[in-house]
């Protein structure tokens, strides 16, 4: 069950559901909070010829040859057919009796950018910002300006039975993107 507005309020109001920086209730709609957009965004390089193509393998996150330095700018110029990992201005935790789907606004879709490619699902226990994956399908550059730009909301729903402490997200070492800092988990041992 989806908690709407007055639910969301509530678990603001005593501190169950946090935001580093703290959101207003203005922010909160019917059955979703309005996401601001972070400073920081990571693109592929260019493809190195070398590299006729990638795996998912943690080493993935490391490496020097896929990943430009993490560039932070309050206006990302997001160009036609480029993919960004930007991040959520807002640091979010999600308690134990709760999970979260990120999910983009349709806004953004109608002028052909995607906000949250896959696996919308924030687990309870997440605490970090949370990565978006965009993409600009349209046709003309799109500006994504940090700190003013609303292009996903959070959802929340309650799950059957809390989660105890042990079972939270961030407990496991393969928790990756538990307290990251950067759109992708850099530095981090599977």
């Amino acid at each position: 069950m989806f908690l709407s507005r007055p639910d969301i309020i509530e678990y603001l109001r005593t501190n169950r559901l946090r935001f580093e920086p703290p959101i207003s209730e203005d922010r909160v709609a019917q059955v979703s909070i309005d996401l601001l957009l972070g400073w920081r965004f990571q693109t592929f390089k260019e493809k190195p010829g070398y590299l006729p193509a990638i795996q998912m393998d943690p080493s993935l996150w490391d490496s020097t040859d896929l990943w430009t330095d993490t560039k932070e700018t309050d206006v990302f110029c997001l160009q036609p057919n480029q993919f960004v990992l930007a991040q959520t201005l807002e640091r979010v935790f999600i308690p134990n009796d709760l999970v979260g789907f990120v999910e983009g606004r349709s806004s953004y879709a109608r002028i052909g950018v995607t906000v949250h490619v896959t696996a919308p699902k924030i687990d309870p226990g997440f605490n970090a910002q949370i990565t978006l994956e965009m993409a600009n399908f349209g046709k003309l550059p799109v500006n994504l300006r940090a700190g003013v730009d609303k292009p996903a909301q959070l959802l929340l729903a309650k799950i059957t039975t809390p989660l105890e402490d042990s079972q939270l997200y961030g407990t496991n070492p393969s928790d990756l993107f538990q307290n990251q800092t950067d759109p992708i988990p850099r530095g981090r041992k599977t």
